[in-house]
């Protein structure tokens, strides 16, 4: 998998993860204190994340960091 591409499924499933929780990006944003702006980056695959940041992000979700590459929907 290209790297752009791994970008855009993992920012697919995380606007998915977040959605399903009733989460707006900006209570994602608080909850992780990452800004609005860099979750939107995420969501579209705009963005690089670091593991910390992901690690941030399933905490939030309540998930497990591994459930964001699991591409299935």
């Amino acid at each position: 998998m290209r790297r752009f591409e791994l970008e855009k499924k993992l920012g697919t499933k995380i606007a998915y993860l977040r959605k399903n929780r009733g989460f707006s990006q900006e209570k994602l944003a608080e909850k992780t204190e990452i800004s609005e702006i860099y979750i939107g980056e995420i969501e579209r695959g705009d963005a690089n994340p670091t593991l910390e940041k992901l690690k941030l992000i399933a905490n939030a979700l309540d998930v497990e960091i591994s459930e964001l590459f699991n591409f299935s929907l």
